[in-house]
């Protein structure tokens, strides 16, 4: 990741509580879809709409101007893979578990770790590298022993991993946006360009006005929580947080979205999912705590370094 001046190394407190509410607000999200009885697309679609509007008055307001031709251009890239990873993960989630779709997802630092030390020259431990494959053991486990008669299904599981590959796409993307433009510039622009990208998937499936007021009150929420609050603390937190440590931040989201989904859906696990599930959440947890040591290991190194050119 980049600040002002280079790339983010370590980790500020500002951005790690900006992260910890991303993972309470997105760990609801695949439950209030479900909850909502509407298609993806058509959860998608307006969900991005209405964001847009929020994203647009926000920039009107805080900055007191609208969007350049050139802004335009260098979000779409951007706008174009949030709204796959949109249409992707909502239609998932309501083809698959919400287990599956989770702990899917919770395997992005596998991507993100490397091509975070390929694209901004992050520093990548070879031994968070190793602990991350636990978590694909334990990913095996909550895939293959789901119930044969459950929610998930391998369409939606195929749906679920292609939501994961635009999903660090959008995350790599919108962090090379992020340099020169601010929070309130980025999302007024890549979410009109992702629901633009959105609606012809929506009007082919004819599922633009597939909702009723029921669906619509769980589409506002959605559009809040995540479209919002979730999206604009990740953009906020670009400059705060390496990208790395960003997605392992996201350890927990899959273990609490397990739990919505237990509470308010009603779907039921296996003890040896559960297993895989700790076995996920285990192997990430490792690889944040080794990242952090070697973190604050490297903060003292530099540290040192200042005082004694210093002295």
């Amino acid at each position: 990741m980049s600040g002002a001046h280079g790339p983010v190394r370590h980790a500020r407190p500002i951005g790690l509580v900006a992260m910890v509410a991303v993972v309470l607000t997105f760990s609801a999200s695949s439950t209030i879809i479900r909850k909502s009885g509407a298609p993806g697309p058509t959860i998608a679609f307006w969900r991005m709409l209405g964001s847009s509007i929020v994203w647009m008055a926000l920039l009107r307001i805080r900055e007191n101007r609208f969007l350049t031709a050139h802004e335009w251009r260098r979000a779409v890239p951007t706008g174009v893979v949030l709204g796959l990873n949109i249409t992707l993960f909502y239609t998932a989630a309501t083809r698959t578990s919400v287990a599956n779709l989770e702990f899917i997802g919770a395997l992005a630092p596998l991507a993100l770790l490397p091509a975070g030390a390929i694209m901004f020259h992050e520093k990548v431990d070879r031994r968070s590298a190793i602990l991350g494959l636990l978590s694909i053991v334990g990913l095996a486990l909550v895939l293959f022993d789901a119930p044969k008669r459950g929610a998930a299904t391998w369409y939606g599981n195929g749906l679920a991993v292609l939501s994961l590959v635009s999903w660090c796409s959008y995350l790599l993307a919108s962090r090379q946006l992020r340099r020169g433009m601010s929070v309130a510039a980025l999302m007024a622009a890549a979410l009109p360009i992702a629901t633009l990208t959105t609606l012809p998937i929506t009007l082919i499936n004819h599922d633009l006005g597939r909702f009723d007021r029921r669906s619509m009150i769980y589409i506002v929420v959605l559009t809040l929580l995540t479209g919002v609050v979730a999206h604009g603390l990740i953009v906020f937190a670009q400059r705060k947080v390496p990208i790395g440590i960003m997605s392992l931040m996201q350890v927990g989201q899959p273990a609490l979205a397990v739990v919505w989904s237990a509470i308010f859906l009603s779907q039921s696990i296996r003890a040896l999912q559960v297993l895989g599930m700790v076995m996920v959440v285990a192997g990430l947890a490792a690889v944040v705590v080794q990242t952090q040591r070697r973190t604050a290991k490297l903060i003292e190194t530099e540290n040192g370094e200042l005082a004694g050119s210093a002295g």
